[in-house]
Formats: structure tokens, C-alpha cells, sequence
């Protein structure tokens, strides 16, 4: 862990892991970094931040980990958040997808931590992109993820088009290195190690 903080309860943690890894040709949630599963090293990185972690979709599941289906498989991270969003009661969800392992609590707690119960959406920028996988959805914005989803768009860059009021925090690019491809692995690989 990078700082001694205290832990997060207003908030539910998500990790998004049920994606088909198309690009991939495996499941990403197994894939290794540095010594750990991707999907191990991002929820240990949650759990040191959040007191309530789940893990969205797909198989696998960390030691002492809670796995939540989605209630709408094969619908994309829309899907895992909607899910996560029902869990969350009410309460604020800080996702992330599984594709991301070089996640830290600083990051999560520059998002997470000055995120205000009245906010609607603050999420990671690299190099000016927006970042939809890494931020907090607050509840007020459930309703419009849902009315999008059931009419079928499946976009989260499309939910942030219609909202007013997102908070933004650059982030630099090499902690949120997302793996889509072999060709990402092999470079994350050669940064990191296996």
C-alpha cells in the first residue's frame, strides 16, 4: 500500500471481470504480472482502500472475494456496473475493470476520497482521455446508466455525454496501462515481469 488510509465505507469497490477478452484470446482476470493474477493484484489493491470490494462477471474469484454475476450477461462493462450499482444500495461504486493491474490506492483515493455524496461522476484522464473504467459513479446517475442500457446503448463514454457535472483527475498513463491485446501483455510483461 502506498499511504496509511483509512478505509472507505460510503463507497462500494467493483472490479469488472466479465468480459469475453476477445482481443485477448484468454481471460484476462488469470493473466500474470509481476508474480500475481491480474485479477488478485487489482482486488488486493481495493481491498486496501474499501471496506465492501465485489468482482462483476466472469469465473474467478480472489481468496475472500465476492463475486457478483451479472445480471445482464454479455452486455459489456455497462452490464458490470449496472450490476454493481444494485449491490451498492444506494451508495457510491468506484469500478475499475480487471484489465487494468497496475491500479494503486493513490489512485483509487484521488478519485475516491474527495468524491462528495452530491457528485454525480469523477473519473481518471490519461493525456487528457477520458478514462470511464476508473471512477465513481455516484447513485444519482443509476436512473441514466439503466434508460441507456434498456435502450441499448452500451457505451460508458456515451452515459458521460449526457451528464453535466463530471469531475476529472489526470492520471498518469503507465499506472493505468489497460491489456486489450497480446501485443499490451507482452509490453506490460517487459516493463513489469511475468
Amino acid at each position: 500500500m502506498s499511504q496509511n488510509v483509512d478505509m472507505i465505507s460510503h463507497t462500494i469497490g467493483a472490479i469488472l471481470a466479465g468480459g469475453s477478452s476477445s482481443r485477448m484470446g484468454a481471460s484476462k482476470s488469470q493473466l500474470v504480472v509481476a508474480g500475481s493474477p491480474f485479477l488478485d493484484r487489482v482486488h488486493e489493491t481495493m481491498c486496501e482502500v474499501f471496506t465492501e470490494v465485489i468482482v462483476c462477471g466472469g469465473v474467478a474469484v480472489p481468496p475472500d472475494g465476492v463475486l457478483i454475476p451479472d445480471d445482464i450477461p454479455g452486455e459489456g462493462p455497462v452490464g458490470g456496473l449496472l450490476s454493481a450499482m444494485r449491490i451498492a444500495s444506494g451508495r457510491p461504486v468506484f469500478v475499475t475493470a480487471v484489465d487494468m493491474p497496475m491500479l494503486t490506492t493513490d489512485i483509487i483515493l484521488s478519485l475516491a476520497e474527495p468524491f462528495a455524496m452530491g457528485m454525480t461522476v469523477r473519473i481518471a484522464q490519461v493525456n487528457g482521455e477520458d478514462q470511464p473504467l476508473v471512477g465513481v459513479y455516484g447513485p444519482g446517475v443509476e436512473e441514466l446508466v439503466r434508460e441507456r442500457f434498456e435502450a441499448g446503448k452500451r457505451s460508458v463514454l456515451g452515459v458521460l455525454d449526457d451528464l453535466d457535472d463530471i469531475g476529472r483527475v489526470e492520471i498518469d498513463s503507465d499506472a493505468l496501462f489497460n491489456v486489450n491485446t497480446k501485443a499490451d501483455y507482452d509490453v506490460l510483461i517487459k516493463r513489469y515481469g511475468g
